[in-house]
């Protein structure tokens, strides 16, 4: 604390001037503004669309065995609503700081002990806020601080009491964010009023607050999505350890924590596991998965995020997500799937149907297991691949009109010259108005053709990139090596497949956060840098930029993303028809 003596000076100061200050009803109506305007959903990251994380102040709420640990962090402008008047005992500005943040178990208020302070930069937070709504104005530092409130036993509601003047009237704007023993209760909200959580002590997973509109986004801790691709049918799975131990010998122990190596072994046990339960028929025809892929996932207000194994695991809380994929030549007309997995006392299941025309959810119920698809699209195309034709003959301008025009004066001229006197006079009113009609007409021009093959023009090397780049991303929806070729016989030769293919694994594939590739869903923003030729022609280098907005999801959370590429292509000309012959991505930059 001593490391920002200084600063709290600074702040003393400013308390002293601003806490005699009654706050007027302008802070209340910035604060209505700041609560009620939502804003809307964006291409973001990020599962919760409330906006708590962009609130000046935000208020991290842990509860955990025998104690609360609520960490502050305090806009500088908002700071002095969060400091304890002087009650004449001469307590230091520091000690009296976030004592007007209250947190009272089963009805007693609890004292809090300041374990940190500190002047820090604020922590930054993925966003769902609109774009199209400013940011409100925030400090850039934050005053930081770190408190404790002890309680015995397991209460059955603890209360969380912002900021309030004498009408109970929140002082200031707070998001928050809340967990119980571990487990997210809460995405990012506003904690805008005294607000109470029910803590489930056997299953923190339950845990909610009093109030309904604080909580999460995954709210069951066994959740099914069914997704309908162009290439394959994929179903997700969120499900715990706890769960999963009730369906399986996995012969773990006592242990209350797992290490890497048994960590491993779950993993392996549960995708064998999942390979043999929840039939799934495509086309009216039972399939298995050609894989399964299982990973320790954390739910959190960023939503989804995949967790390396070596990371701590903790038996009672840990999560899991098994993605089961089912290859299929194009768009399914027909999907069913029997679920066969119900935890003690739970006979619904919650499952997210998803195809290229959205998500619809829906529930499995034990009573009737199945759950069928039917593709109801009507304007939905496969995506294939296709040769890349375009034109690119070396082109002349010419007034061809024009041209004409004063051919067909000068044919004029001759006859005038050759006719008698009578003839003369009509042939010489022909030759002034063909000789006006082609001056006027010379501006009007026509592109023909050259003899010989040129270099592509600057519109002709866009629409080959732009082909070629539409070609690549339809490419790589295919999810296995066969379907991969196929892919690229239209636009590749023989020859060249090796060397595109080892490129778009390496420089095109985008994992997501969740740990899903990314599909491209558009090429934007195409630029050429560059275009060189080489001896014979009709080969050529280009350099490129480009940007692709790609998108994916696993366990019903999309991610979207806009990617910067750079890139140099080899393309040849066949007639034409345009080869890729090499490919090498120089570059890659997430935006945003």
């Amino acid at each position: 604390m001593t490391s920002v003596k200084t600063v709290f000076m600074r702040l003393s100061l400013f308390v002293s001037k601003t806490l005699a200050r009654s706050v007027n009803w302008c802070f209340w109506a910035l604060f209505l503004a700041c609560v009620l305007i939502r804003p809307k959903d964006s291409a973001a990251d990020l599962v919760s669309p409330y906006g708590g994380e962009t609130a000046p102040n935000f208020a991290e709420l842990l509860v955990e065995d025998g104690r609360v640990r609520v960490a502050l962090e305090i806009d500088l402008g908002d700071y002095p609503f969060f400091v304890a008047p002087d009650d004449g005992t001469g307590r230091a500005l520091a000690a009296r700081t976030g004592r007007t943040f209250g947190v009272a178990a089963d009805g007693k208020t609890l004292t809090p002990v300041v374990r940190s302070i500190d002047v820090r930069r604020r922590t930054p937070r993925l966003t769902a806020a609109s774009k199209v709504i400013a940011p409100r104005p925030r400090s850039e530092d934050v005053v930081f601080v770190e408190m404790e409130f002890q309680f015995q036993g397991q209460p059955t509601q603890i209360t969380f009491t912002p900021p309030l003047n004498e009408n109970g009237i929140p002082l200031a704007s707070i998001g928050m964010v809340a967990e119980h023993l571990g487990v997210p209760v809460t995405d990012y909200r506003y904690l805008s009023r005294p607000e109470t959580m029910l803590p489930n002590w056997e299953d923190p997973w339950f845990t909610t607050f009093e109030n309904p509109n604080l909580t999460r986004h995954h709210k069951s801790p066994l959740m099914s999505f069914l997704s309908m691709e162009p290439r394959e049918v994929r179903h997700e799975i969120i499900f715990r350890l706890k769960d999963f131990e009730a369906w399986a010998d996995l012969n773990l122990g006592p242990a209350e924590r797992l290490s890497p190596d048994q960590v491993a072994r779950v993993k392996s046990e549960a995708a064998s596991f999942f390979e043999q339960h929840n039939p799934l028929s495509i086309n009216g025809t039972n399939v298995l998965p050609r894989d399964v892929q299982v990973s320790r996932i954390a739910v959190g207000a960023d939503g989804l995020r995949v967790l390396p194994d070596e990371a701590e695991a903790q038996r009672t809380t840990m999560l899991m997500g098994a993605v089961l994929s089912y290859p299929n030549a194009t768009l399914a007309d027909r999907v069913d799937m029997t679920w066969q997995l119900f935890p003690d006392g739970t006979d619904i299941i919650p499952v997210t149907l998803s195809d290229p025309a959205g998500a619809v959810p829906s529930q499995i119920y034990k009573s009737d297991p199945t759950v069928v698809w039917n593709n109801h699209l009507t304007s939905w195309e496969n995506p294939i691949t296709q040769p890349v034709v375009v034109k690119s003959a070396g082109l002349v301008s010419l007034p061809m009109l024009s041209i004409g025009f004063g051919l067909a004066a000068l044919i004029c001229a001759g006859l005038a010259l050759r006719t008698n006197t009578s003839r003369r006079t009509v042939f010489a009113v022909m030759l002034g108005a063909f000789t006006t009609a082609a001056l006027l007409t010379i501006p009007i021009r026509n592109a023909l053709p050259m003899m010989t093959a040129a270099a592509p023009d600057e519109v002709t090397t866009h629409q080959v990139v732009q082909g070629l780049l539409g070609n690549l991303s339809v490419a790589m929806l295919e999810p296995d090596a066969e379907g991969l070729e196929t892919a690229l016989e239209p636009f590749v030769a023989p020859d060249n497949r090796d060397q595109i293919r080892d490129e778009l694994r390496r420089g095109l594939s985008l994992s997501l956060p969740s740990g899903a590739l990314a599909q491209t869903d558009k090429i934007v923003d195409l630029q050429i840098e560059g275009l060189t030729s080489d001896k014979d022609r009709n080969s050529y280098q280009i350099i490129a930029n480009w940007t692709a907005r790609v998108s994916g999801g696993h366990w019903g959370h999309l991610h979207q993303q806009s990617v910067l590429f750079r890139g140099l292509m080899n393309v040849s000309r066949h007639g034409d028809q345009w080869h890729l012959d090499g490919l090498t991505v120089l570059n890659a930059q997430k935006q945003g």
